[in-house]
């Protein structure tokens, strides 16, 4: 939508549906992508942002691993300064300050050992309690030369984020059940037991970190449909939105995937102001500082009222299913989103009240992707099973279970 019109009340009328196959939620999520150099920005800064961003229930936040000169959002400035943060060390802090937003790592792996960031993510994803991401940014060689290399056998990028999920979804090697080791046997008021080493058992439901991918080109989009779990696309009009939708669930349907299996967030900016005559200067503004290489055309402008409404019609048709918002611009563009915007659009029913689970995935409301039944998790610990014998000490420092049994 030209920043310039005024919100469109009739735009709901002789649309199509975005395919038969997908059913719109009439619910819309938020993230917020920070652009970086990390070095350059402090972690009081970064947790400003994603505490401001949770308040208003954003579903994740994302850090660019690629390195912007700060001012200026166009080239890139280096591929790896001296330095620079590492992305999932500082995500990783931010799951500390943090308890539902989810956090993506948005690298490409030609920046690092494919192996070594995804096992970082993986770490990542276990520290958060199931909140992490990984936005595989197409930058580098890791596509083939031509999209038709691409397009037969799995190879350069498809081989890449299989051998990932592969990785991130294998099963825990099984271990022998009961005691591993006997120690030996003693008794106690006529009763004789056992005693030996074993493993603690619990519970754990199988998750993965979920795979983010642009749609930006049809190479992109075949790929993002194939694999991903959270689809960015451009900015985008209603219509042209609508359009994207019916081929993305059309290439969905094609990899034996649900058109529920994905979530389509539009990359989106947004110039806010109390009144449209206000935000209309501002974008008169941004106009004007920047090249037109970087301003977005399509910009979401005018009163919290107005940039409300025009959203309830991407909710209602199921467009998209959210945005992601750079406010990098205007240092409250992010305040005034959390503060203005979606109070506006919960009471318009379009924005979750609050979170709706504990991870990324839940938050997003997505089907489990891994297969199978919660598997169980074999830890180390000082444990003992006692029964009858109350008097039994266990020394801490052996960090192991100690199994004591009746004979």
């Amino acid at each position: 939508m030209n920043s310039s019109e005024q919100p469109r009340k009739d735009i709901m009328t002789n649309l199509d549906t975005p395919h038969p196959a997908f059913t719109p939620t009439g619910q819309l999520h938020f993230g917020v992508n920070v652009v970086g150099p990390a070095a350059e920005l402090s972690f009081d800064e970064l947790r400003t942002i994603a505490q401001t961003a949770e308040r208003g229930v954003f579903s994740l936040l994302s850090l660019d691993e690629r390195y912007w000169l700060r001012s200026d959002p166009g080239p890139v400035a280096a591929t790896d300064p001296a330095g620079s943060n590492d992305v999932t060390t500082l995500l990783s802090a931010l799951t500390a300050v943090t308890s539902h937003i989810g956090v993506v790592v948005a690298a490409a792996p030609d920046y690092d050992a494919p192996g070594d960031l995804t096992a970082r993510i993986a770490s990542l994803d276990q520290l958060s309690g199931g909140r992490a991401a990984w936005h595989i940014l197409a930058d580098g060689a890791v596509y083939g030369e031509s999209p038709e290399e691409d397009a037969g056998e799995p190879s350069g990028r498809h081989a890449l984020i299989e051998a990932t999920q592969r990785a991130w979804s294998a099963p825990q090697a099984a271990e022998p059940t009961g005691p591993v080791e006997t120690l030996g046997a003693f008794e106690r008021d006529g009763q004789l037991y056992s005693v030996g080493l074993g493993a603690l058992r619990q519970p754990v439901s199988p998750r993965a970190p979920l795979v983010m991918h642009d749609a930006g080109s049809p190479q992109e989009s075949a790929t993002a449909a194939a694999y991903a779990d959270i689809v960015v696309t451009p900015p985008a009009s209603l219509e042209e939105a609508l359009a994207v939708r019916r081929t993305i669930s059309a290439s969905l349907e094609s990899a034996g995937r649900g058109a529920d299996h994905v979530r389509i967030l539009q990359a989106a900016t947004f110039i806010l102001a109390p009144t449209h005559e206000e935000a209309a200067e501002k974008a008169a503004w941004m106009r004007e500082q920047l090249p037109e290489s970087v301003l977005d055309a399509k910009a979401f402008v005018g009163s919290y009222h107005e940039v409300a409404e025009q959203l309830l019609d991407f909710s209602r048709t199921g467009a998209v299913d959210g945005f992601m918002v750079m406010p990098w611009l205007f240092e409250d563009e992010l305040t005034r989103i959390v503060n203005h915007l979606i109070p506006e659009l919960q009471s318009r029913g379009a924005y979750p009240q609050d979170y709706a689970a504990n991870t990324l995935r839940g938050n997003l409301v997505l089907p489990q992707r891994l297969p199978g039944a919660a598997t169980d998790a074999r830890h180390t610990l000082p444990v003992i099973e006692v029964g009858e014998l109350d008097d039994v000490r266990l020394d801490l420092d052996l960090r192991m279970e100690l199994i004591v049994q009746k004979l």
